[in-house]
């Protein structure tokens, strides 16, 4: 099964067909040069900075939750007042910061 056994062609043979040129990359370009890089440290900055923080910054922005939770029920039936968007507003923030803490980790840290 292992023993490839390759018969000689028969007279003139075609030329090989030509290799398929390379696909393009689906990979976003990175960014270069000094414009890339500051915008890449003050991400990191600014997950340093708000990682320190987390502990108190997470209870402020989770009381902050509930009291738009609170607001959001009180107001249900309220017309003019858009307290189911500000609820999922200050609901997304919070969701978007436990993620930014805790799933992101800059390359070197």
């Amino acid at each position: 099964m292992t023993n490839i056994i390759q018969f000689p062609m028969m007279g003139n043979s075609p030329p090989a067909p030509a290799p398929d040129p390379p696909s393009p990359s689906l990979q976003p370009p990175h960014l270069d040069g000094a414009r890339g890089k500051a915008i890449i440290s003050l991400v990191k900055g600014v997950w340093v900075v708000t990682v320190l923080v987390w502990p108190l910054l997470k209870r402020i922005v989770s009381l902050d939750v509930l009291f738009q939770l609170i607001r959001m029920v009180h107001h249900w039936s309220t017309t003019g007042v858009y307290a189911i968007l500000t609820f999922l507003l200050h609901f997304a923030v919070l969701t978007a910061l436990t993620c930014f803490v805790s799933l992101y980790k800059p390359k070197g840290i």
